[in-house]
């Protein structure tokens, strides 16, 4: 009986080393990829936001207590949107401040543990030391993305890259070849280049999130393309006429349509047709979902053959569309204001919507390495945001800053 009972005690012991084990690769765990990794959302990057990105928030789970990341302080870069109420009862979406928010660990001796630069696409993560933003705060001059990723030594690595290779068509509302989205030849050879990269030159376990749909998103879903009149639709007025059903107005509308741009004259509006920029017609819609898929495709070929387990993050989306999601009683979706999901700048999600990401990185983590990290409590940011305000601020409708943030190109 003594035998049996030391022998259960080393097998206890022996499964909670095991289940363990993850904390050791932890110790060494870094992030590469753009605005999504970074913690970015309501259209800038900010501390509070940044400490409840998904790597931070995987590596608070994980009980990592020094998790260095590139820390910006308020009202963040650009100014965060937030939303506001006027003194006659509308509701509308400004930047926080006029101010810009400044790095506050610039000078911060080692490598940042996330080193996700929002903006950055595939050929960034290979080739871009400097581009006068986001790249220089969290880069420092130091080397390429990847470079550092390397340096760095990781034992772990998330890498979620490729969301700007095709965001800039969306963002910018234009279908231009090699200049808002990038071809599936260049597209391949640099995911397999900086897949390769780390492959050759760590010893580092290797997560990847593939790319979400554009057409799920709120910055291409909250504004349709009528106005609703007794039961009857009246089209928006676009660049070649009336809009149909198959056309997709973008947040960025919201500017035009406040000063009547899009509306017939009958609906009180000045009768002139919303700019190409703001509408995503039917061909630009399946160039770009086309595109997704294709790049989805590639990101599942390089991770096959380089036996890197990949999170099919669409899944999520179309449940979080489709059906809702439920925490803690409250039913999220991916609708604009209300769903939960989503930021103000509808391209982002929310700390909620970042949380329910990271769960779903943990629970790949947990099956493909037979881990038991802890999943995290999502129902603490129910009611994080959107954040509303009284008074008045100068713009209406402004996501223009995060644009040019974002797309470069």
């Amino acid at each position: 009986m003594r035998r049996f009972l030391s022998l259960l005690a080393i097998l206890f012991f022996l499964g909670m080393a095991f289940s363990q084990d993850y904390k050791s690769y932890f110790q060494g765990y870094y992030a590469l990829g753009d605005s999504l990794t970074a913690g970015y959302q309501d259209g800038g990057l900010v501390d509070f936001y940044q400490k409840n990105s998904i790597p931070a928030l995987i590596a608070r789970s994980a009980g990592v207590e020094d998790f260095a990341l590139p820390l910006i302080s308020p009202p963040g870069i650009p100014p965060l949107l937030q939303l506001f109420v006027s003194p006659s009862g509308n509701v509308y979406v400004a930047p926080v401040s006029d101010k810009y928010g400044v790095p506050e660990n610039l000078y911060y001796r080692g490598i940042y543990n996330n080193l996700a630069v929002p903006g950055a696409d595939t050929n960034d993560m290979l080739n871009t030391v400097s581009d006068g933003g986001f790249h220089d705060i969290i880069l420092r001059g130091l080397g390429t993305q990847l470079q550092l990723g390397i340096a760095a030594k990781p034992k772990l690595i998330t890498l979620w890259i490729g969301n700007n290779d095709v965001l800039g068509a969306v963002l910018r509302g234009r279908v231009i070849e090699g200049v808002t989205i990038t071809p599936v030849k260049e597209f391949r050879a640099n995911i397999t280049a900086i897949v390769g990269a780390l492959r050759s030159y760590t010893q580092a376990k290797i997560v990847m999130i593939n790319l979400p749909r554009a057409d799920l998103i709120p910055f291409t879903t909250y504004i349709k393309p009528y106005i609703e009149v007794q039961g009857h639709k009246v089209y928006l007025i676009g660049p070649r006429g009336p809009l149909s059903d198959r056309d997709k107005v973008l947040l960025t509308a919201q500017e035009f349509l406040s000063q009547g741009y899009g509306i017939p004259r009958q609906l009180g509006g000045n009768g002139q047709p919303l700019p190409d920029e703001v509408i995503l017609d039917a061909h630009e819609q399946a160039v770009i979902g086309g595109r997704i898929a294709q790049f989805n495709t590639v990101i599942a070929q390089v991770a096959s053959h380089f036996d890197i387990p990949v999170l099919d993050i669409n899944e999520l989306m179309e449940k979080a569309s489709s059906e809702g999601i439920v925490v803690g009683g409250v039913k999220l979706t991916t609708r604009y204001l209300t769903g939960g999901i989503f930021s103000l700048d509808g391209v982002h999600p929310s700390t909620l919507g970042y949380a329910l990401v990271a769960n779903e990185i943990i629970k790949l983590m947990n099956e493909e390495f037979n881990w038991e990290i802890p999943l995290i409590d999502v129902s603490q940011f129910l009611w994080s945001s959107p954040r509303t305000s009284s008074g008045g601020k100068a713009g209406r409708f402004a996501v223009k800053s995060m644009i040019r943030a974002l797309s470069r190109r």
